[in-house]
């Protein structure tokens, strides 16, 4: 196989699930011998920047400053390749290879445009990502002539049978397994019941409270436990559960081993990745079906899914899992099993490395 240069077009290397799997593809892929460089804009995308944005600005502009120019700005993460920061993404700053990679709808455009030196034009579609932008500027992005890669079934369906749109591969993403996995750890006595939480309505934070709210009724010694963004003030966190605030690496999975339940209330997801997470961590997952949920839970084996914008039908399986022990013991197990025995990154690399080499070959016929 010929060695290749690559380059991925990320809108920010701030902590969150897309380019976080960027920089897994980009570290498998130089593994297997590649040559990869990340870049990424001095100022963020605003669409892509969950962190950057002219409010935050007036309160948070020297702690923005120090990470937008910070030598290495990726604490978060043990990425192993090139990182490039430019002034902007034009043309002039990106480096010749054989692949150029955008992964946000907007780095699309720039990528649709570059120069053929850049390298054959792939398209890494993560999201629907019209929370991000004009719903039309979004979706003109799949017909830029780039080869689309979705993530999920849900993706694919969108781009091919909604906007009759082509998709070159659908590559699943998984769980960092180095990182996500059972352990026995000292933990606080009860059943815990972990959420996601961040203040974005799409997020569904408030059918997941609403849900334990539900089964707390019933069953008043369940622990709500939450991580996330630290919350804003005034917001609706009950009390007495207990908050992590952006936990990652090793934080994040003794969060994960120190409950016993995970609920996921989202309306809408590109992938969803913290159930997979959860599964691979030994919790017992309680799931909307949401984004590539369908293609990697079994319903009612490996976790226990309900439709999205439904609280009352997801607390209906929150309660299920904490009632019914031996249920939540299989689920449990199941559920640890199927995405350890199925899901890695090395092997989605594999795909994502065929896809660009069949491309890269038929270009040099």
């Amino acid at each position: 196989m010929k060695k290749l240069k690559i380059t991925f077009i990320v809108p920010n290397i701030n902590l969150s699930g897309g380019v976080k799997a960027v920089l897994e593809f980009s570290n498998h892929l130089i593994d297997m011998g590649h040559d990869v460089t990340v870049v990424y804009p001095t100022i963020p995308m605003r669409g892509g920047a969950s962190w950057f944005h002219p409010g935050l600005m007036l309160g948070r502009g020297k702690a923005i400053a120090k990470k937008i120019n910070a030598d290495n700005p990726i604490d978060w993460f043990d990425y192993r390749g090139k990182l490039l920061r430019t002034t902007t993404l034009a043309e002039k700053y990106i480096p010749k290879g054989d692949a150029v990679i955008a992964t946000w709808w907007e780095t699309a455009y720039h990528v649709a445009a570059y120069n053929e030196n850049k390298g054959e034009k792939f398209y890494l579609i993560q999201h629907h990502e019209i929370w991000g932008g004009q719903k039309e500027r979004v979706e003109k992005t799949y017909r830029l002539g780039l080869a689309n890669i979705v993530n999920s079934t849900w993706l694919k369906d969108i781009i091919e049978k909604d906007l009759d749109s082509p998709v070159h591969a659908l590559i699943l993403h998984a769980p960092d397994l180095q990182q996500c996995y059972s352990e026995e750890i000292e933990r606080p006595a009860g059943l815990r019941i972990l959420m996601p939480y961040r203040d974005i309505e799409w997020k569904g934070v408030d059918d997941g409270l609403t849900a334990f709210a539900i089964a707390k009724e019933k069953h008043p010694e369940v622990q709500l436990v939450l991580f996330g963004p630290e919350p804003k003030p005034g917001s609706n966190i009950p009390k007495d559960a207990e908050f992590h605030i952006t936990p990652y690496g090793d934080a994040l999975r003794n969060v994960y081993n120190s409950c016993d339940i995970f609920i996921f209330p989202s309306h809408v997801e590109g992938f969803g990745m913290p159930p997979m997470e959860a599964m691979a961590c030994s919790c017992a997952v309680a799931t909307t079906n949401v984004g590539a949920v369908p293609d990697y839970a079994i319903a009612g084996v490996t976790a226990l899914v309900s439709p999205p914008r439904e609280p009352e039908l997801l607390a209906e399986n929150l309660v299920l899992l904490i009632e019914d022990k031996e249920l939540r013991k299989s689920v449990t197990e199941a559920g640890r099993e199927h995405i350890v025995k199925n899901f890695n990154w090395a092997n989605a690399a594999i795909e994502l490395e065929k896809v660009i080499q069949r491309r890269v070959a038929k270009r040099s016929l």
